[in-house]
């Protein structure tokens, strides 16, 4: 039996997808968290042992896999979250890449609202010159994938990895700004729900830690 170690910061952020899906598919694996100043602190050799020296990183049968996509896309390949066919496959990877441009074009409200050191500009400004085009962009595009498939999600199969992405940062989204939802997109605000109501993974949303997203 494969077994699986995933090490991250005692936080949501880049790992979360991953546990999402070990979560929703009933697989056993080990939630290795560190505290930041544990991380840091001198004489630490944790971020040594990291492949890149950074985390996340799943730990496989004790083989060391580094890169949080490339974690989600592997899990998701090894638990059925990542497509059934090569075509499924390949859109569920380009919703993956139209993911992180949906970050990169919100980064800089999202700087000053996550309180990065250094970010600079007006939280309320950026709101309206940044995080709302991004929304009223991408929740666009994903309703009119959403209104085309057969189940619901980003695929005619089921649930992806892409489709708990889009979940967990919005998630995120609405803790910052609670009216970032809105009504205006209903059949994304339906897409959400489902997500949050899997059977096996409900359970985990309602008992994880409240912590840093």
């Amino acid at each position: 039996m494969t077994k699986f170690r995933l090490h991250y910061f005692n936080a949501r952020g880049y790992a979360e997808v991953t546990r999402d899906m070990f979560h929703m598919a009933g697989v056993e694996f080990e939630d290795v968290r560190y505290e930041l100043e544990d991380w840091i602190k001198e004489g630490s050799t944790t971020k040594d042992k990291m492949p890149f020296g950074q985390m996340p990183v799943l730990e496989v049968d004790g083989e060391l896999i580094p890169q949080s996509t490339t974690i989600a896309r592997f899990v998701a390949n090894h638990l059925g979250f990542a497509g059934q066919t090569a075509m499924e496959k390949a859109w569920a990877d380009a919703f993956a890449d139209l993911y992180k441009d949906f970050l990169i074009d919100m980064k800089p409200w999202g700087m000053i609202a996550f309180g990065y050191p250094g970010a600079a500009g007006d939280r309320d400004e950026l709101k309206k010159t940044v995080l709302d085009p991004a929304r009223e962009k991408y929740f666009k595009l994903l309703t009119n994938r959403i209104e085309k498939s057969k189940s619901g999600f980003l695929l005619d199969s089921g649930i992806c990895y892409t489709d708990l992405m889009f979940f967990e940062t919005t998630t995120s989204l609405i803790g910052l700004e609670s009216g970032f939802l809105g009504t205006d997109f209903p059949v994304v605000t339906a897409y959400f729900k489902r997500i949050g109501e899997h059977p096996k993974f409900k359970p985990y949303l309602e008992t994880r830690p409240v912590q840093p997203k």
